[in-house]
């Protein structure tokens, strides 16, 4: 097969990422559309949770996982093309895919009814649902964890070492806070127990804490990082910068859960 001899050091930038993975690169492009058809629903559905649209929390898994899923599609074009079509490496590919399918899925099927899909334990279908979505919510950090490893052993370059442990760290920071958040009955710590009142689009509070800006930072160290050892490609910077974001996350749980919120307006 021809694409099996592409190489990626000779491969045109825009198509590095559609070649290392098309499957992960379309399905991150069809999710940014799909946000854009979501949150559209925003201004046409008047129905709320939580004080906002009950489309936004789906809108915004799409357009999160979106990216996500063009990181780790960026990703895996540092690998060694024989890497890059392993059997290891496609399977994590289908399994997250599958996965983060699954959550929107999910979730689109709640807020058609108006219902949460999250912290929403009212009957045993729903708590058996949630629970699946936290096994859906590991399943994607922890293939972005063994891709971040796949990196890392890939090569000695700063930028293998800022993707490699970024993608590591992130899913693991990422995880830490999700399943804190997952086991109590909401994000907000104090204030007002509503997005009504919360920062534009994001919604965090601005009343008391909330475990959303930690959940948040966890997740983009996996883009802040390699953005970082792009401009700056010191392996000294890149280590500072992931014990940076891994404090970022401390300093911003620990605000949370002291009823603090990340701004006050």
């Amino acid at each position: 097969m021809a694409n099996m001899t592409y190489s990626w050091a000779s491969a045109p930038e825009d198509k590095i990422m559609t070649s290392a993975s098309p499957l992960l690169t379309r399905t991150a492009i069809a999710f940014a559309f799909l946000f854009l058809a979501v949150y559209a629903l925003t201004f046409f559905d008047a129905r709320l949770l939580n004080g906002v649209s009950l489309w936004e929390k789906p809108a915004k898994f799409f357009l999160s996982l979106a990216v996500h899923m063009a990181t780790l599609a960026w990703g895996i074009s540092l690998l060694p093309i024989e890497t890059q079509y392993s059997r290891g490496v496609r399977i994590a590919t289908y399994i997250f895919i599958a996965a983060a399918v699954f959550e929107l899925a999910y979730m689109m099927f709640q807020a058609s009814r108006g219902e949460a899909s999250h912290f929403n334990r009212s009957t045993a279908f729903h708590n058996a649902m949630y629970s699946l979505m936290g096994l859906g919510a590991l399943t994607l950090t922890a293939t972005t964890g063994f891709l971040g490893w796949r990196i890392r052993r890939a090569g000695a370059t700063p930028m293998h070492f800022a993707a490699g442990w970024s993608f590591i760290v992130s899913a693991v920071a990422t995880t830490a806070v999700a399943s804190y958040l997952a086991s109590g009955n909401g994000h907000w710590i104090g204030g007002d127990q509503t997005d009504a009142t919360g920062l534009p689009f994001f919604h965090w509070s601005t009343t008391g804490g909330d475990l959303r800006p930690a959940h948040f930072a966890a997740l983009h160290i996996m883009q802040g990082v390699p953005l970082i050892a792009w401009f700056w490609p010191d392996k000294r910077i890149v280590g500072a910068s992931l014990a940076a974001g891994v404090a970022v996350v401390i300093g911003l749980s620990a605000q949370a859960l002291m009823g603090i919120p990340l701004f006050r307006i």
